[in-house]
């Protein structure tokens, strides 16, 4: 699971909120919220320490981050998040439970080539993380890699 999570920072190199603007603007500034947004300049920070994540950053865009501890706000986001994925499209890539810890990622294509990414994690607390960017599965498997 933690393999997951850190994909999961590691790809807030790279975002474009697009179906999931609504969730992400919905709650911005919600007691209990936390929505963190990572520039791709920052990214290009990170990507000069190393060969690799510089050839994954020149791939992302920005990324964004919501999390929430409090339960009863939790299952609003998660029904909002679900109604979204259904609704714009979005194919279930994959999901992991364990130890009460579920994991589902959910991708889309967009225009240009680009892909999104939305991974949803829920144990004490529910964290959204969008990616949007040139990114294959193949990179993504990079991602898991690196953090290895």
């Amino acid at each position: 699971m933690r393999k997951i999570a850190t994909i999961a920072l590691c790809m807030l190199m790279s975002l474009g909120t697009y179906a999931q603007k609504d969730v992400f603007m919905k709650y911005k500034g919600q007691e209990g919220v936390t929505i963190v947004k990572v520039p791709k300049m920052l990214m290009r920070l990170a990507g000069r320490m190393d060969k690799d994540v510089r050839m994954l950053t020149k791939r992302l865009g920005d990324i964004r981050v919501l999390s929430c501890e409090e339960k009863a706000m939790a299952q609003k986001i998660k029904a909002d998040a679900l109604a979204a994925y259904k609704q714009g499209g979005y194919e279930e890539m994959v999901k992991v439970n364990d130890d009460g810890e579920v994991v589902s990622i959910y991708h889309r294509n967009r225009k240009g080539g680009k892909n999104e990414y939305a991974i949803l994690s829920i144990d004490e607390e529910l964290s959204i993380v969008n990616v949007v960017g040139q990114l294959s599965l193949e990179d993504l498997g990079q991602v898991v890699d690196l953090t290895d």
